[in-house]
């Protein structure tokens, strides 16, 4: 009979809480607290989301009136926090489905944003941007404009690209280095390079160095030091360094005879007007395999005509970051990393297949100017624009002004 008595005695407190309460009071804490009555002691157990500090400041003054309302003057009424209650207040509940909205209105943002940015980079990488350095050497009488063609991938601008070609001739450099993967297959795309390699030489002395492309398709070998030793017969003792030049060559043949000279572990020189320019291409860029299979070309490059500028080109930035000489030449070129693909404000480049997430935070050389051994090394971002992922990354041709001061 008790029992009974108290809950109807709670009802009633229910039912006067209403009355008493504010409506949006009433709607925030009404299934949020219980009611127990034990002789002249009454607590009242809040098992809601919000503070009881809250809970009491909003439901004390309206509480207290029902209860004395039905109970008459009672010794004690006690507040209390009721810990695992599971009843969730009309408040919480609309606090959390708007939290719900909010984050599924984000996220629809972000998507949203992701693709405007993906198709905004897209459509402005179907052309190129033109980046400029400046640089300088004691050996450079007059400026010295260099402009470097990196990663077309087969790209063309305009037909047979005749607007990069236009823009190159526009430009009027000295010389002209393509720092490999022009292509992306040597079987497929010699015609490509073919004729590309025409436009290039009528403009001025032009140079290839290949790229993992071209030399994929051209060695069945990687060129990394044990499978070169294995592929000839080598040992630390026995190496031919020239073994690897002495392949047939039918691309060098083709790009050669139309005008463009491939540079493989070898330099070549030119007069650019009072001065006298040697031009390095490295064939082995792998770390394992640079020094054993180049040494001999290397040093005498270096350490030959020393009051020749020097210029020395490379696909790939590897052995930059791994071996470090007191000179590579007065300026060093290359490319391969894409830029990075994704470049993020502030961040700069995400990610390389080497060199993993952020890889200019590991010390690598990705894209942009650097300094190695007292020179500029130059890293182009490559000029390919087929990857719809390449973000705030926009193909560039690089052009790259050698003063004397």
């Amino acid at each position: 009979m008790e029992d009974i008595k108290n809950v109807e005695c709670t009802e009633k407190i229910n039912r006067l809480f209403k009355e008493f309460s504010q409506d949006e009071v009433y709607s925030a804490f009404k299934d949020t607290f219980d009611i127990e009555i034990i002789g002249d002691k009454v607590t009242v157990c809040y098992h809601g989301f919000d503070s009881i500090k809250q809970f009491k400041k909003e439901c004390r003054t309206p509480l207290m009136t029902a209860i004395y309302s039905v109970l008459g003057p009672v010794r004690k009424v006690k507040f209390s926090k009721k810990r695992g209650g599971k009843k969730i207040s009309a408040k919480t509940k609309k606090n959390i489905k708007a939290a719900k909205f909010f984050v599924i209105g984000m996220i629809f943002v972000l998507i949203a944003t992701g693709v405007i940015v993906v198709m905004c980079s897209y459509i402005e990488n179907r052309n190129f941007r033109e980046t400029f350095y400046t640089t300088s050497s004691i050996k450079a009488d007059n400026r010295v404009r260099v402009i470097q063609i990196s990663d077309l991938h087969a790209t063309n601008y305009g037909k047979k690209n005749a607007k990069l070609l236009e823009r190159v001739e526009a430009l009027k450099p000295d010389v002209i280095i393509c720092t490999g993967d022009i292509v992306n297959s040597v079987e497929e795309d010699v015609d490509y390079a073919v004729t590309l390699a025409k436009g290039l030489s009528k403009i001025a002395p032009s140079y290839f160095v290949y790229g993992n492309n071209e030399v994929e398709g051209i060695y069945d070998v990687l060129l990394n030091e044990k499978e070169l030793d294995e592929e000839f017969g080598f040992s630390q003792g026995n190496r031919d360094e020239t073994a690897l030049l002495k392949l047939p060559d039918a691309f060098e043949e083709a790009l050669e005879k139309a005008g463009i000279k491939v540079l493989k572990n070898e330099k070549d020189t030119i007069k650019i007007k009072t001065m006298t320019v040697d031009v390095y291409g490295v064939l082995n860029s792998n770390p394992s395999s640079f020094w054993s299979y180049s040494e001999k070309a290397f040093l005498s490059y270096i350490e030959e005509d020393e009051d020749n500028l020097k210029i020395t080109a490379v696909h790939e930035p590897f052995i930059f970051q791994d071996f470090k000489p007191d000179y590579w030449g007065d300026l060093m070129l290359c490319g391969h990393t894409h830029g990075g693909v994704v470049r993020v404000p502030v961040f700069g480049p995400l990610f390389t297949k080497e060199g993993g997430i952020l890889p200019e935070r590991n010390g690598d050389f990705v894209y942009g100017r650097y300094d190695v051994a007292g020179s500029p090394l130059i890293v182009s971002g490559g000029l390919e624009n087929t990857n719809v992922f390449r973000i705030n990354n926009q193909p560039e041709l690089v052009v790259i002004d050698i003063n004397k001061f």
